[in-house]
């Protein structure tokens, strides 16, 4: 992308002056570094726009992954733009240390190793070479943690690099979605990172889902004094994106790292539904045809029942034809066959944070028992399906007694209906 200097200067002036009401003369490096990163976002826009058009009525893939190690974004994009010499030169003519420019930027960091890293190869790589690519994940407000050393002993510090906002995100408050919980729901938003391909006008994108309450203050107990519980919601909410990879040592950990993973898998296929219907409608026989779903690793795996659970429950597709769909549209990525990277989860946990997935995972396992004629097959159908009366009748008496009997019922009809 060539840009002329004289023009990358005056947008620099510009947005100092519109963010920070500075003159360049005036301005801190980290000032310069997001007014540079503003007019770099300015520039690109147009191509942006243009590629994510292109690709609306192509096959994508897209990457499911609950770390992408990025890196610093400065440097790497001038670089792909094929801008950074003119940037370079920019600064030496006004005396601007580039390198200290460059420093200021926060490192993302929300990835912890090798697979987050592959996941940001994996987007670079598809940008570069001008694939139909996006990827999704968490936007974790405290990615990797800052280290220090006091003592002889380790100490953790969050990271903050969301502490003064993030000059390469743009927040899609229209693709916003509600993700479900069994013990309530929160709003997932959406921010796009661009992922520039090098030496091409392609840049596709990073969807990243951050996680607000539905009511972000209960003012009756704030009027009550009860400050703590006033914004409980809003806490609980927010700590879903909040860490990567939080303490799962409790129940209560455990609980936050299920919820961390349904939740932007829920949101991620919510919107790649939403964004297939657009230009297809509701003919889902061709989904597979426009969709390839990557998993990376263990964490996004529950993807599989929850699209299940979009065609049934929403579409209104019948098991057969959904789960037809469903084989030929994921694709996974095993890092490690060692037992202790393998995710379980209690059961216990799992149904009453997730009921619906739930069932449909039991329904999947009873389905592939028959079909490989394993022994116990019919056996455990057997206590599946006993399992699942035992819920039906105290769903019912529940909302029996809530007084809406008649609408579920009408509901688990319709469902019920595409589930066997």
């Amino acid at each position: 992308m060539r840009v002329e200097k004289e023009v990358l200067r005056k947008q620099i002036e510009r947005n100092l002056k519109v963010s920070f009401g500075k003159e360049l003369g005036e301005a801190k490096d980290f000032e310069i570094y997001r007014a540079l990163g503003q007019a770099v976002m300015e520039n690109i826009a147009d191509n942006w726009y243009d590629t994510g058009k292109l690709y609306e009525k192509q096959k994508q893939a897209f990457y499911l992954s609950a770390e992408f190690l990025m890196g610093r974004a400065l440097g790497n994009n001038l670089i792909n733009l094929g801008m950074l010499k003119e940037v370079q030169e920019l600064f030496d003519e006004l005396g601007i240390d580039y390198n200290k420019v460059e420093d200021a930027e926060e490192d993302s960091a929300l990835g912890n190793g090798g697979l987050g890293r592959l996941a940001a190869c994996f987007l670079d790589s598809l940008a570069t070479l001008n694939l139909p690519g996006k990827g999704y994940g968490i936007r974790y407000r405290n990615g990797i943690f800052n280290q220090e050393f006091r003592d002889g002993y380790q100490i953790e510090k969050p990271e903050t690099w969301l502490k003064y906002g993030d000059v390469w995100s743009v927040m899609r408050p229209d693709d916003e979605v509600i993700v479900t919980f069994g013990d309530g729901s929160v709003r997932a938003v959406p921010y796009d990172m661009p992922i520039i391909g090098y030496g091409t006008n392609n840049i596709n994108t990073l969807r990243l889902w951050e996680a607000h309450s539905l009511v972000d203050l209960d003012l009756g107990k704030f009027n009550q004094q009860d400050y703590l519980h006033a914004t409980q919601q809003k806490t609980l909410a927010e700590d879903i994106s909040r860490v990567l990879y939080p303490n799962d040592s409790t129940d209560e950990g455990k609980k936050l790292r299920l919820k961390q993973q349904y939740f932007f898998v829920s949101a991620s296929l919510q919107d790649i539904v939403k964004r297939y219907k657009k230009v297809h409608g509701n003919d889902f026989d061709k989904f597979a045809e426009f969709t390839a779903i990557q998993l990376n690793d263990t964490h996004p795996v529950i993807a599989i029942p929850e699209l299940m659970r979009i065609f049934i429950d929403i579409e209104g597709i019948s098991w057969e034809k959904a789960w037809s769909i469903v084989e030929k549209t994921f694709a996974y990525t095993n890092h490690t066959i060692l037992a202790e990277a393998l995710e379980k989860w209690p059961i216990d946990l799992f149904s009453r944070l997730l009921p619906r997935i739930y069932q449909i995972v039991q329904e999947i396992d009873r389905r592939f028992l028959i079909k490989v004629n394993e022994m116990l097959g019919l056996q455990l159908a057997s206590i599946h399906n006993l399992a699942f009366y035992l819920w039906l009748v105290k769903e019912a008496r529940k909302h029996i007694i809530a007084g809406d009997f008649t609408t579920w019922k009408s509901e688990m009809v319709r469902q019920l209906s595409n589930r066997l």
